[in-house]
């Protein structure tokens, strides 16, 4: 410490001034200064395709029938025809129901005996019981929450194998939640196919879907899942086999699986970081929705250098920690799995990383399915208020 005293006619001034050592002390703080990294691109699955699938048109209309454009709240045992660009709202029991081409439609709480759309732009089922089979195709909008379907049993649908409850194809939405089901489910080349805490008797397939999400579904038969562009499968029971297809990327965890599982779903994850401070950055700690990762981590150097990997120089190291020289880009790639069955809303469609460092520094981010890396980080302090620093 330094004391200045300045005399100024016959009063004394007194500035005491802390002497900071550096690096003569034993006090590594002062790395974590010089220490400076940054994300600067990322991937979850972007650009990942599914597989086109031809998708065939519904039995079409049931006659005769009823014409509506408005709301139905009286039962009748009329079958209803949803015109083109038309809107129909029904409470009340009704027989068949179509929706043309652009027509909307919704039913809350109500016994139908069946729904078939071609081209629709909206079908919402809300505590419904559906009699016998429900077939859309090429439905913009698809949601069917707390119904019932196929609760005749009818076994006599054969689109993919017989006894089919539900089948939806077509890039659309389509979201199935709550829902018991007597038969099977399949949806077919959808953009985004949600299905959650669902009970269905037979088999579930989802194919060729952009985004497929299956959690916390109770399936009495087979979980066939084959050529979509993401999937992540979590939380669920399955009676029957799994069947992991080909899909452009696919993560899993949680499952109960009573049966056989042939073909493999895995999903990794990158991220690349540039060292752009004055030391070497080493990176030990690595979370994925704030866990520590559980899975495989593979890394190596953008350059393609070889890298101080353990005691060994390798072109690509497959153990912790990450060491990324002065100017160099990591590219590090961890293998992903869902989180636990409950941890995260719907739709889900990101995974939030944090990497952090020997000093204490970190970055973090979000990595979407759409287009990869959110936002660039840079480094700073875990847990500090600096300075100073302790």
């Amino acid at each position: 410490m330094v004391v200045i005293v300045i005399v100024m006619s016959t009063t004394l001034y007194f500035w005491v001034i802390p002497t900071y050592m550096t690096a003569q002390t034993t006090d590594t703080s002062n790395f974590a200064y010089r220490e400076h990294f940054q994300t600067i691109t990322g991937s979850f699955a972007t650009f990942v395709q599914s597989t086109p699938e031809t998708v065939d048109p519904s039995p079409g209309p049931v006659t005769p029938y009823t014409t509506c454009t408005g709301t139905i709240s009286t039962p009748t045992s009329a079958n209803i025809f949803v015109p083109v660009n038309g809107v129909c709202k029904i409470t009340a029991n009704v027989g068949a129901i179509y929706v043309s081409s652009g027509g909307n439609l919704t039913v809350t709480g109500a016994t139908v005996q069946s729904v078939y759309s071609d081209n629709g732009l909206y079908i919402g089922l809300s505590n419904v019981n559906v009699v016998d089979w429900t077939y859309t195709a090429n439905v913009q909008n698809i949601v069917i929450v707390g119904s019932r379907l196929n609760t005749s049993g009818d076994t006599s649908h054969c689109p993919d194998g017989c006894n089919s409850a539900l089948w939806d194809g077509g890039r659309g939405l389509f979201t199935m939640i709550n829902n018991t089901v007597t038969g099977q489910v399949e949806s077919e080349v959808s953009h985004y196919a949600i299905v959650t805490n669902n009970v269905i008797s037979d088999r579930l397939e989802i194919e060729s879907a952009d985004f497929g999400q299956i959690q916390n579904n109770q399936v009495g038969g087979v979980l066939d899942l084959d050529q979509n562009g993401v999937l992540a499968i979590s939380g669920n029971t399955i009676n029957g086999n799994a069947l992991y297809g080909t899909n452009g990327w696919c993560g899993t965890a949680y499952n109960t699986i009573r049966g056989s599982t042939s073909g493999t779903c895995q999903g990794n994850v990158a991220v690349d970081v540039l060292n752009a401070g004055s030391i070497p950055v080493t990176l030990q700690s690595l979370y994925l929705g704030n866990v520590p990762i559980s899975g495989t981590v593979s890394w190596s150097l953008a350059s393609g250098n070889t890298v101080q990997c353990g005691s060994q120089q390798l072109t690509t190291c497959t153990v912790l920690p990450i060491i990324v020289p002065v100017g160099q880009t990591a590219r590090i790639t961890l293998q992903w799995t869902p989180p636990s069955a409950n941890s995260y809303a719907l739709p889900w469609n990101y995974i939030y990383f944090t990497f952090v460092s020997r000093y204490q520094n970190y970055v973090d981010g979000y990595l979407y399915f759409t287009y990869g890396l959110g936002t660039q980080s840079i480094s700073r302090l875990t847990n500090r208020i600096c300075p100073p620093c302790s």
